[in-house]
């Protein structure tokens, strides 16, 4: 067999099997360390009972190249039966739809790999047809990754749309705002001098009725222009480039805040159920995660119009750190969860709601690494899952 090539063969066997003998998590980090170096030493031992030649041919007359296959057979064998065993022994539910999804991608990868060089035994060439398998693994890695996300991969085909409509809305916002923002301030200096000037008539000549409603109707517009003002100033702040300032943090200490002061702003009606693990800290912006946490946490109220369950569950997987925000309301049709992330959608009446609430959590998200997401169906409540990378 050629250098070159046997350094593949075994190479590419050892990192499948040290993937199931790290990736499953069965075995103590002491214990993985000597599998990993008596794997190196049959990999040097295989190299000296196998024969090297400028030729690659597994089946010589003799079998002087059954080490080679025999080692690629054991690792991948381990490999395999490790990641199906941690799949059957996962309990954490998060974890094992992680599980299986790599299990699909993974142990066929490695069954078909051994499978060739069982048959390339018999002089059956399986090798020829690894343009086609490369073909199916990469379609099963695209749809599962723009699915779910696999091996801590989660692909986002919109991600360039996304941007470029965020580009377009923080250039138009800072034009609209520049522009309204000024023009509202004149008339709030007019309004300011046409109330001013009634005042002194009133003080001089006893103002009538009409005067006096006059006044009135200033104040009112007066009222509307600050209203419009502080609605401009939102919308800025929420458009604007977020920079996030990561430090290792907390997310239950900051998940608990967040509840503790939802519970003093709203009324008995709405119970909270804590479902907490212990999770390590991660790389956060604690102001930005505190008000992603705070912003979904009144979506959630709100839909359960302030009377209903809300239930806060901490977990973690392999790769990530998971919040989940569950609530009792009414949920969300399959229309509206499409859109529920765009700017400037809101389902909500009230003029005080702009729609750019979850637009910024799921920009605060991207800017740690993670992400959100929601599910939910009509009568059967919402749950909103926020992904922090390890």
């Amino acid at each position: 067999m050629n250098t070159m090539f046997f350094l593949a063969d075994v190479t590419l066997a050892y990192t499948f099997g040290m993937f199931g003998v790290v990736y499953s998590e069965l075995l103590s980090r002491k214990n993985r360390q000597k599998l990993m170096s008596a794997g190196l030493l049959l990999i040097f031992i295989v190299w000296l009972l196998t024969p090297l030649t400028p030729t690659r041919r597994i089946n010589y007359e003799g079998y002087n190249e059954l080490p080679v296959v025999w080692l690629v057979i054991i690792f991948m064998t381990l490999g395999v039966v490790l990641l199906v065993l941690a799949y059957f022994k996962e309990k954490h539910p998060f974890r094992k739809i992680e599980r299986l999804l790599t299990n699909l991608l993974i142990v066929p990868t490695m069954l078909c790999i051994a499978g060739s060089y069982i048959f390339y035994i018999y002089e059956i060439d399986l090798f020829q047809y690894n343009y086609i398998f490369a073909i199916g693994f990469l379609v099963v890695f695209l749809m599962i990754g723009v699915k779910q996300g696999v091996l801590g991969v989660k692909i986002k085909i919109e991600m360039l749309k996304a941007d470029t409509s965020l580009h377009l809305l923080k250039g138009g916002s800072s034009l609209l705002n520049h522009t309204i923002k000024n023009e509202i301030g004149k008339i709030d200096i007019l309004l300011h001098q046409i109330q001013h000037t009634l005042q002194n008539k009133v003080d001089m000549h006893k103002s009538s009725n009409v005067e006096l409603e006059v006044e009135e109707m200033l104040t009112m517009a007066a009222d509307s222009v600050h209203h419009i003002q502080t609605m401009m100033t939102k919308i800025n702040e929420r458009v604007q480039a977020i920079a996030v300032n990561l430090t290792m943090g907390n997310v239950m200490l900051i998940t608990e805040q967040c509840l503790e002061k939802l519970e003093r702003t709203t009324g008995g009606d709405i119970i909270i159920v804590r479902n907490f693990k212990s999770v390590p800290d991660v790389y956060l912006d604690p102001v930005h995660m505190k008000e992603v946490i705070y912003n979904v946490l009144i979506n959630a109220v709100e839909s359960m119009e302030n009377r209903g369950l809300i239930t806060v569950s901490l977990s973690e997987t392999s790769k990530e750190v998971v919040l989940q925000i569950e609530d009792s309301g009414q949920g969300i049709s399959k229309e509206t969860l499409r859109t529920i992330f765009d700017p400037f959608f809101s389902t909500k009446k009230m003029k005080n709601h702009y729609g750019l609430g979850l637009f910024y959590c799921k920009n605060v998200m991207k800017k740690h690494n993670g992400f959100i997401h929601v599910e939910s169906a009509l009568g059967k409540g919402t749950s909103f899952y926020i992904h922090l990378n390890k």
